[in-house]
């Protein structure tokens, strides 16, 4: 795919050919994620990307690691399939990236 960089809100990007899934979460269903895989939420394989908002998805990478985001997961999924879409359009700008 090349370097697509999905903005997950609050400053933040991630390498799209690095995700391997989003999905719908909320703090509880982050923190057994994490708890189940014994992932500390000080540790280099959590990122929280919610800030102090609310967490309403979790990205899960193909390193294991995960992040928190303010974004919902249909709002990531959108954006993701946009970059896609127009990056094989060969219409992709810089702007567009970090809109």
């Amino acid at each position: 795919m090349g370097n697509l960089f999905l903005h997950l809100g609050n400053d933040n990007y991630v390498n799209l050919d690095t995700v391997k899934l989003i999905t719908s979460a909320n703090a509880e269903k982050v923190r057994k994620y994490r708890t189940d895989r014994k992932i500390d939420k000080n540790s280099d394989a959590f990122f929280n990307g919610s800030s102090d908002k609310e967490t309403r998805s979790m990205i899960l990478f193909r390193d294991g690691s995960i992040c928190t985001s303010s974004v919902s997961a249909k709002s990531l999924q959108d954006r993701a399939n946009k970059l896609v879409m127009e990056s094989k359009k060969g219409q992709r700008k810089v702007e567009d990236i970090f809109e």
